[in-house]
């Protein structure tokens, strides 16, 4: 008789395929959509990167839209091409995390953790800690800096937590919070981190990015987003050096 294999964390990734126009349009606004665009891919592939490299859970990419398997497929590192690659299904938001974690309990999760792939500064030692928390409570959240959440962990399924009528907003966090407490759940904050969805935030992540990076080269972390630093900092016409030099105009000024 086979001997079953003990259940293991898994960990879930959105991910959209990074098509002009259809990703990150509130920045988009800011720069442009193909910057937006740009920006994305490479928040994308670095978040996949460092996913590869995970080897204590299970993990699944879950993406969107379905017919664009293949341009998602595409931003997974090379270590990282055993993750399988499930399309989200249709609905909105909390219904899509929600399958996401009932499809990872079905498959015999111990515990999961679902994140998304627009925080360049979440990292495999923050996933790491999500898990850990999950021994001792039932609910472990990472909160951003906008009133939301990068990072929201369980460890048995919780379907009323996604019943939230309006997503992107900034009582999302604490929403999920009061519902949490509502049901007796023991819940665990994580440190709060930026995720990248307006214009002002990219400034503000540049200095975060620059503060990182010396974290990096003195040994404190061993991984990097590099392909967002390099968008961003690594020359004059990148796009932290165009929101710096052409700052928005006031309306009416001329």
């Amino acid at each position: 008789m086979t001997e079953k294999q003990p259940s293991r964390p898994h960990l879930g990734v959105f991910v959209k395929a990074p098509l002009r126009g259809t990703v990150k349009t509130r920045l988009a606004k800011t720069i442009g959509r193909e910057n937006a665009r740009t920006l994305y891919e490479d928040m994308a592939a670095d978040t996949l990167q460092w996913v590869g490299k995970l080897d204590h859970c299970g993990k699944t990419v879950f993406y969107s839209p379905i017919e664009e398997r293949e341009l998602c497929r595409a931003l997974l590192s090379p270590g990282c091409r055993e993750t399988s690659l499930q399309p989200q299904v249709g609905g909105g938001l909390g219904s899509r995390m929600q399958a996401a974690f009932s499809q990872m309990f079905s498959q015999g999760a111990a515990s999961a953790v679902l994140i998304g792939s627009d925080c360049p500064l979440l990292d495999g030692k923050t996933v790491r800690k999500a898990f850990a928390s999950l021994k001792n409570n039932d609910l472990v959240l990472g909160p951003t800096s906008d009133g939301g959440y990068y990072l929201i962990g369980l460890r048995v399924p919780a379907p009323e937590l996604f019943q939230i009528a309006k997503w992107s907003h900034s009582l999302v966090l604490q929403q999920t919070i009061d519902r949490a407490r509502k049901t007796g759940l023991k819940i665990e904050l994580l440190p709060t981190l930026r995720d990248i969805d307006q214009g002002e935030d990219i400034a503000l992540l540049g200095e975060e990015l620059l503060e990182a990076w010396l974290h990096c080269r003195n040994g404190i972390r061993t991984d990097f987003p590099l392909r967002v630093f390099r968008r961003l900092l690594w020359e004059p016409g990148t796009l932290i050096y165009q929101m710096a030099t052409n700052p928005p105009q006031p309306a009416g000024h001329r």
